[in-house]
């Protein structure tokens, strides 16, 4: 939705009161957190589904402030997110434009009871034997597969749609008591009746080197 959609929005309508705002803020704040919860949980093929459980939904009122934050404290997140050494540099496509990774640049060994030789082999990597017995496997690292970010950015136009939906509901309902609603847009953040809708992500992640 446009600043002109609003605009729209605006000179239909009478007034909303202060209390009646902030419902509507607050659900769609909570509304859009969910959203970006599923997407980002989708994005994730994980073997045990733990990654997946892992992202959660924080929802704060502060200080007249709506906030929404998506987040994951799993260890793992941030090598599936950014991916790892040269083949992480070599396919981080997707990752946020404002995160700069810095790859380790050779492979290594991951020790042999880390995992076992099936699930090595299924990341690609190269089991090593000494005397016939494992004694680790090699890798280059893995591709991004960013989840976080990418959930965020596809629900924009759907977090945009249904904010304007629930507030021409309320709108709707309450041109019906003849009230009259104020509101601006500005760059994605609503300010109305005093609450600045902030939607963001936390990545609480730091990139292995």
């Amino acid at each position: 939705m446009t600043s002109t959609d609003f605009s729209n929005l605006i000179r239909k309508l009478s007034a909303l009161d202060n209390q009646a705002c902030q419902e509507v803020a607050v659900t769609a704040v909570k509304q859009a957190g969910v959203m970006v919860q599923s997407q980002a949980r989708l994005l994730i093929s994980s073997d045990t589904g733990a990654l997946a459980r892992s992202v959660k939904v924080k929802n704060e009122v502060k200080e007249n402030k709506a906030t929404a934050t998506v987040y994951t404290n799993s260890a793992y997140a941030p090598y599936y997110e950014f991916g790892t050494g040269p083949n992480g540099e070599a396919n981080h496509q997707g990752i946020s434009p404002q995160v700069s990774p810095k790859y380790k640049q050779t492979g290594w060994m991951i020790p042999a009871d880390a995992m076992t030789v099936d699930k090595a082999e299924m990341y690609g990597f190269k089991v090593a034997y000494k005397d016939g017995e494992v004694i680790g496997y090699y890798t280059k690292g893995q591709m991004a597969r960013p989840f976080m970010y990418p959930a965020l950015h596809d629900q924009e136009d759907t977090i945009n749609k249904n904010t304007e939906k629930l507030f021409k509901n309320k709108i709707r309902e309450l041109l019906n008591r003849n009230s009259l609603i104020l509101f601006k847009f500005s760059k994605r953040i609503f300010y109305m009746c005093n609450i600045i809708i902030i939607f963001q992500i936390n990545i609480l992640l730091v990139c292995r080197k």
